[in-house]
């Protein structure tokens, strides 16, 4: 059995690196976060970086449509750069075909308020009718004068034969 976390795979093949067949489909999404909790993780060190974990809940519209709930681990240094990994949930639609699917994230910042990343689907995550749903997607995320993050994504998806 082969392990992904997003991009990091262990074994010799990685589902974020598999190629989409012809009939893929790519669109983009808008992603609002609308609430964000925050929780240390151990305690935090003056002068050393921020290590946390944000729960999510996020909407979707475009290609995808629904809400997502997420988990991301955090570690944010003294300068604003980050990296970022975790989970999500998806509730909606993929293409006008609805269902759920949980994705794996990963990503990172240069600079305070603003990032970028990649995700994939787990494989075998789709229900309904994304059951069998494939694909993988590029995210970038800012936050806004308002205070409130955003994000756009662009995803190419197909479906197991």
């Amino acid at each position: 059995m082969n392990f992904t976390w997003g991009g990091l795979t262990e074994g010799p093949t990685s589902f974020a690196e598999e190629p989409p067949p012809p009939d893929a489909v790519t669109h983009t999404s808008s992603v609002e976060v609308l609430t964000m909790d925050k929780q240390d993780i151990g305690p935090q060190i003056e002068g050393g970086p921020a290590v946390f974990a944000t729960l999510m809940t996020e909407r979707f519209t475009g290609g995808i449509e629904g809400t997502g709930h997420a988990d991301h681990v955090r570690v944010v240094q003294p300068d604003g750069s980050q990296i970022v990994t975790g989970v999500e949930r998806v509730i909606g639609s993929v293409g006008g075909r609805s269902g759920m699917f949980v994705l794996t994230a990963y990503g990172y910042g240069d600079r305070p308020g603003r990032g970028q990343g990649f995700w994939t689907v787990v494989p075998g995550s789709g229900t309904g009718e994304l059951a069998g749903l494939r694909g993988h997607g590029a995210f970038t995320v800012e936050l806004g004068p308002d205070g409130r993050w955003s994000a756009e994504d662009s995803f190419t998806h197909w479906f197991e034969r």
